[in-house]
């Protein structure tokens, strides 16, 4: 079916945007910094097992409990492309903050415009949404289980690891923006 390539697509598009995150970031000189805790590869790992998980259990329809639909297809594919916008606005917003590593640099402050007025995490909001769109386009509960519950985990690590040096570079001015936001779902987590 036609519509496959534009998934493989849109995916292989949401790679090349990861690796360049990671390769700008090496030549700019950040993610030098220990207090990631490993989280980056944690990550890196858990979206690339989680994503390609879904991607071969989906590829033999278990569990499936529709027949193939056109339109589940489309509504997975613009969630992934809301999920893959919404992490770009997030580093774009966030500007020079942002890092692929969990660290800061001394002029930094609490982002709270965008998507921060609402949510501490959007571009991590954005990868379970690129991962909700792929386990809905391939149209598998057990791939959409995978999809977004091993990044899910992963990326649970790395809030809490990122939180914890963002409290403490922060201080105050980071607590206090915790106490008006959500980690991931506004108004609700």
């Amino acid at each position: 079916m036609s519509h496959w390539y534009l998934l493989w697509a849109l995916s292989a598009l949401w790679l090349a945007f990861e690796i360049w995150l990671v390769l700008r970031d090496r030549a700019q000189g950040k993610g030098k910094g220990d207090r990631d805790r490993g989280s980056f590869y944690v990550n890196f790992l858990s979206l690339a097992v989680g994503i390609t998980a879904a991607g071969v259990i989906g590829g033999t329809r278990w569990f499936l409990p529709w027949k193939w639909t056109s339109i589940a297809y489309w509504i997975g594919f613009a969630v992934m492309l809301v999920g893959l916008g919404l992490r770009i606005w997030a580093i774009v917003v966030l500007g020079k903050s942002f890092r692929t590593t969990v660290e800061t640099h001394e002029s930094q402050g609490v982002v709270t415009s965008g998507p921060y007025a609402l949510i501490r995490h959007p571009s991590y909001s954005g990868l379970v949404a690129v991962s909700v769109g792929y386990g809905i386009a391939v149209q598998n509960w057990f791939s959409l289980i995978v999809a977004v519950l091993i990044p899910l985990v992963a990326l649970l690590y790395r809030i809490h690891v990122e939180e914890a040096v963002l409290e403490s570079s922060l201080g105050s001015q980071y607590t206090d923006y915790q106490k008006r936001t959500r980690k991931l779902i506004p108004w609700i987590w």
